[in-house]
């Protein structure tokens, strides 16, 4: 293998071994985090009423205005909005409805960009985004921090947004250095071909097939 193409292997492992440390570290905080809230509600002081429905937010939560659009199953069966919300790493929120108590657990959940369903009567239907958009998402610190800021200004799903704009931009990051790998990769199985090829060419011209012909 060429050297080159040895050394671009190694930096492309290298860094998508960094990239799974991260999200390793990402999940392993989460846990933790999950865990610290159990612990704050679950057990409550002598005088608490696990029972009785939050009076206010559970410590490190906040009351649901507008940030998500989320409604959680509950044990009657139907599903009830998120009350009470706390905003977590890796795209993920923290819910608890109106009737939830200090008994009850959390429901950790993905955040997602909210729909917007189609309307006949929409004279702006949903499209491709422009290039511009795409540009910021993938742009400079500055670019993407200002973008970043104006979705957090919105008054309603901001937690959506910024999980969706999150979530393109890892996977835009891992689409990259996946192409990279197999550049990496063609590269080396171009080398490998043409050796194969100056490998059946010399025992063309030794004739090596005539050593074994009684076979």
């Amino acid at each position: 293998m060429h050297p080159i193409v040895l050394h671009g292997i190694i930096d492309v492992m290298a860094e998508t071994a960094r990239r799974t440390n991260s999200r390793h570290t990402v999940e392993k905080g989460l846990l933790e985090e999950a865990l610290d809230d159990l612990q704050r509600t679950r057990v409550p002081g002598p005088r608490v009423n696990t029972k009785c429905p939050f009076e206010e937010a559970p410590p490190g939560y906040k009351e649901n205005r507008g940030e998500v659009d989320l409604d959680l199953p509950c044990k009657d069966g139907l599903c009830h909005p998120a009350k009470w919300v706390k905003r977590m790493d890796g795209g993920k929120v923290a819910s608890y409805t109106e009737d939830d108590s200090p008994g009850d657990l959390p429901l950790i959940t993905d955040l997602y960009a909210p729909k917007v369903y189609y309307d006949d009567d929409d004279e702006d239907p949903a499209g491709a985004l422009p290039a511009w958009f795409i540009s910021a998402l993938g742009g400079s610190g500055t670019t993407f921090a200002t973008l970043c800021c104006e979705f957090d200004k919105l008054a309603v799903h901001n937690w959506g947004y910024m999980a969706e704009i999150d979530r393109y931009c890892a996977m835009d990051e891992q689409c990259q250095s996946l192409c990279s790998q197999i550049d990496l990769l063609e590269q080396e199985l171009q080398t490998a071909c043409l050796k194969r090829g100056l490998s059946k060419g010399r025992l063309e011209v030794a004739k090596v097939d005539r050593q074994v012909c009684h076979l």
